[in-house]
């Protein structure tokens, strides 16, 4: 069987994340200061790490956690920073707004 010549190295999930501007997400972050106080999970790596859920069919925090740490090798090209733990998503989806997610 021949090798398929559309296929780049990356999954479907790797090829939508690219589409997202980073820095569009970081001047909405800025305006309503969602990346205040924040040292490694900023919005961008909020919103992946949500999107990711929703694509994994996820239905609580511990199973995207595990999910991404099941992936771990495999994740370079999700523009992760770093693996979000069950306690880091659920302090970010305590203090981070709605409506910056709304306006990205």
């Amino acid at each position: 069987m021949a090798k398929s010549n559309y296929f780049f190295g990356q999954s479907v999930f790797g090829q939508m994340i690219s589409l997202i501007d980073l820095n569009k997400i970081r001047t909405i972050g800025k305006k309503h200061l969602s990346d205040h106080y924040v040292k490694k999970f900023d919005t961008s790596d909020h919103l992946i790490s949500m999107l990711f859920s929703t694509f994994a069919h996820c239905t609580s925090l511990r199973e995207v956690a595990a999910s991404m740490l099941g992936l771990k090798g495999k994740m370079n090209h999700f523009q992760l920073k770093s693996i979000p733990y069950k306690s880091t998503l659920s302090d970010a989806n305590k203090r981070r707004s709605h409506l910056v997610f709304q306006d990205i």
